[in-house]
């Protein structure tokens, strides 16, 4: 798992900037889940961001020169929830796509008319894999539609 800080592995360097392999930020609060997810992805060969919340995601965004392809994010999360850090980053960095996942309801999702990809938890590891690499491959505009704000 990078961060800013990592001692062993700092992918703000520019030898990590210029690595042609996708940029993954996944923001979770639950620590066994973004261990799973950056596990998954890592084995898949992608470069993993990750961030205990979305408050902490959205710092980690802010700061990573790189692009970022992909974000993951749960949606209830404290300081800053998924839905909130999705919006920022859509706008912030256009063409990021993103993956949602939620234990819980995913009725906000659907009063807001988010036409975005969502994984239910508890979370299974090929379909997980199977999303990223389906979003992926995604034009960047299917991808970039930012949740309406009530």
């Amino acid at each position: 798992m990078a961060t800013p800080e990592s001692p062993d592995l700092n992918l703000f360097h520019p030898h990590f900037l210029s690595i042609q392999k996708p940029i993954v930020l996944v923001a979770d609060d639950d620590v066994m889940i973004r261990n799973l997810v950056t596990l998954l992805m890592q084995g898949e060969g992608y470069v993993v961001l990750s961030s205990s919340d979305g408050q902490e995601g959205l710092e980690l965004s802010r700061k990573y020169p790189g692009t970022i392809d992909l974000l993951i994010t749960d949606m209830a999360m404290p300081r800053l929830n998924g839905m909130d850090l999705c919006s920022h980053l859509l706008q912030e960095r256009p063409g990021i796509r993103v993956i949602l996942m939620s234990a819980g309801d995913i009725s906000e999702i659907v009063s807001k008319n988010v036409n975005l990809p969502f994984l239910p938890k508890p979370l299974d590891g090929a379909a997980l894999i199977a999303r990223v690499r389906a979003v992926l491959g995604a034009p960047v505009y299917e991808q970039t539609q930012a949740p309406n704000k009530p």
